[in-house]
C-alpha cells in the first residue's frame, strides 16, 4: 500500500470508532483472501451489517471519482463499502455520500450507512499527530511534485531530482519527506496519482498578464528579444502554448472558436515584462489577444512539445501535465474535461 494509510492502523481505527458509539464489531477475513477484511457490526435483535474497508490517505472531490472507480470492481454487492482516510475534505465527503459510501475521517468523524443502520457522528480523533510539513509545500515542493508527475513511472532519487531542479539535496529530501507524510508518494518515491496531481493543482497559481497583441512565428528580432524559442523546441527553453487551445491539439474533449485567444507560458518574469512592454496589455479581458503566464516551476517552459508533425500548430506546446493543471483551475468546465481526457502515448494520465 506504499505511503498510503497503513491497513492495520485503518482496521484498528474503525473498530475503535464504531465501539466508541456503543456498537459491537467483529473482524473477519474473507474466505481465501488475506488482503480483504469484512467487519460485522452487530445491531440489536441479532442482526448484523457487513462492512468492507478501503484505505487511502486523502479523499477530495477531484480524487474521489477515480478512487471509487478503482475500488468498485473489488467490492461485493452484499456488503457496505467504507473508506478510512487520514483526511477527507468537505467536498470529498459530499462525493462519497452521493455515491452511497460510508467513511471514517481519522480527524474525528464517522458516517456509516447500511440496512437498519445510520450513523453520522463525531468520534475521537484517531490520526497520529501530523508532521510539521506534509503534502506539497513551498516552491521546492511544487517543483518536485511537477517533476514526479512528468515522470510517473520513473524512480527518481533525491540527488537526481536535486540536479534536475537545481536545488540543494537537503531541500529536495525535505520535500520528499513532506510528500510521504501526506501520502502522496510511495516508499520508492513514485507519485501517488491522481492524489498528487490534485494537491499540486491547489498550489498551481501562475502569474498572468493579458496582452493587447501576440507575436508571430518568424517575426525576426522581436521574437529573439522575447525568447520565443522556435529552434530545437524539445531541448531548449521558450514560450509554450497551454490551456484550452493546447488541450484541443492533444485531443481533449473541448470545443474552441477559431479566434480563441491563445495562452502561453513564458520562461520567467523578465520575459513577461519585456513582452508586456513590446506587445502592450489588454485594457479589459474581452480585448485580450493572448495571455502570458509564468509557471510556478521553470519546467513548464523547459519540457515543451514540438507538435508540427501531427498538429496544425506552429507554436511549441506545453507538456499535457501543464495543460491539465491549467484546466484544473476552472472548477466547472475544466474539471469535467479532465475527467474525460486521457492523452495519447507517450504521455500518461495522472489526473
Amino acid at each position: 500500500m506504499g505511503s498510503r494509510l497503513d491497513e492495520r492502523d485503518a482496521v484498528d481505527a474503525l473498530v475503535a470508532a464504531v465501539r466508541s458509539l456503543g456498537l459491537d464489531v467483529r473482524l473477519q477475513r474473507r474466505s481465501g483472501d488475506d488482503s480483504s477484511h469484512d467487519f460485522l457490526i452487530e445491531l440489536q435483535g441479532g442482526k448484523a451489517v457487513t462492512v468492507e474497508v478501503k484505505t487511502t490517505s486523502l479523499v477530495t472531490a477531484d480524487s474521489a471519482s477515480g478512487q471509487l472507480r478503482r475500488w468498485f470492481d473489488s467490492i461485493n454487492a452484499d456488503v457496505t463499502p467504507l473508506v478510512v482516510a487520514d483526511r477527507i475534505t468537505a467536498d470529498g465527503r459530499d462525493k462519497l455520500n452521493q455515491a452511497g459510501w460510508s467513511w471514517l475521517d481519522l480527524r474525528g468523524h464517522l458516517r456509516l450507512i447500511g440496512p437498519g443502520l445510520f450513523v453520522d457522528a463525531d468520534v475521537p480523533a484517531l490520526s497520529k499527530p501530523p508532521l510539521a510539513r506534509q503534502g506539497v509545500n513551498g516552491r521546492v515542493g511544487v517543483e518536485l511534485a511537477t517533476l514526479l508527475l512528468l515522470n510517473p513511472k520513473a524512480q527518481i532519487g533525491v540527488r537526481e531530482a536535486a540536479a534536475e531542479l537545481g536545488r540543494a539535496a537537503s531541500s529536495v529530501s525535505e520535500a520528499f519527506a513532506a510528500l510521504r507524510a501526506g501520502g502522496l508518494v510511495t516508499a520508492n518515491r513514485a507519485p501517488v496519482t491522481p492524489e498528487l496531481f490534485w494537491e499540486l493543482a491547489e498550489q498551481w497559481k501562475p502569474l498572468s498578464v493579458d496582452l493587447a497583441s501576440v507575436p508571430k512565428p518568424g517575426g525576426g528580432r522581436e521574437n529573439s528579444v522575447l525568447s520565443l524559442g522556435f529552434d530545437d523546441v524539445e531541448s531548449t527553453v521558450g514560450w509554450a502554448l497551454t490551456d484550452t487551445v493546447a488541450a484541443v491539439h492533444y485531443g481533449a474533449p473541448v470545443s474552441v472558436r477559431a479566434d480563441h485567444p491563445p495562452d502561453f507560458y513564458v520562461p520567467d518574469q523578465s520575459v513577461l515584462r519585456r513582452a508586456t512592454r513590446l506587445l502592450g496589455t489588454a485594457t479589459e479581458p474581452s480585448a485580450r489577444a493572448a495571455s502570458i503566464r509564468v509557471a510556478p516551476t521553470p519546467l513548464a517552459c523547459a519540457r515543451r512539445v514540438d507538435a508540427t508533425a501531427w498538429a496544425n500548430e506552429p507554436w511549441p506546446l506545453a507538456n499535457p501535465l501543464f495543460v491539465a493543471l491549467d484546466l484544473a483551475r476552472d472548477p466547472g468546465r475544466g474539471r469535467e474535461i479532465l475527467d474525460m481526457w486521457t492523452p495519447r502515448k507517450p504521455w500518461r494520465r495522472v489526473w
